[in-house]
């Protein structure tokens, strides 16, 4: 798979009407459990914070990729109609 294709398959994700709501409903859901741990709870405290960080990674990167393969498309646009 070449980077345009990836670009609009993860493109196809991020226009979906789900997708900001899904990850702003997962991510809502780990700051609550975050907010409902006490200070001593390190260990879980930490991993969930890990778990919003890794979310919010995964949510920039499809968005990264779908843009890429729109940037890829358009430069061999313009290769071609040079």
């Amino acid at each position: 798979m070449d980077d345009v294709e990836f670009g609009q398959h993860a493109k196809l994700i991020k226009d979906n009407k789900v997708f900001d709501e899904m990850f702003n409903r997962v991510r809502t859901k780990y700051q609550n459990m975050w907010a409902g741990t006490e200070p001593q709870q390190g260990d879980l405290r930490e991993r969930l914070y890990n778990t919003i960080v890794a979310l919010t990674d995964v949510k920039k990167e499809i968005e990264s990729v779908a843009t890429l393969g729109d940037n890829v498309a358009y430069n061999k646009e313009m290769e071609d109609f040079k």
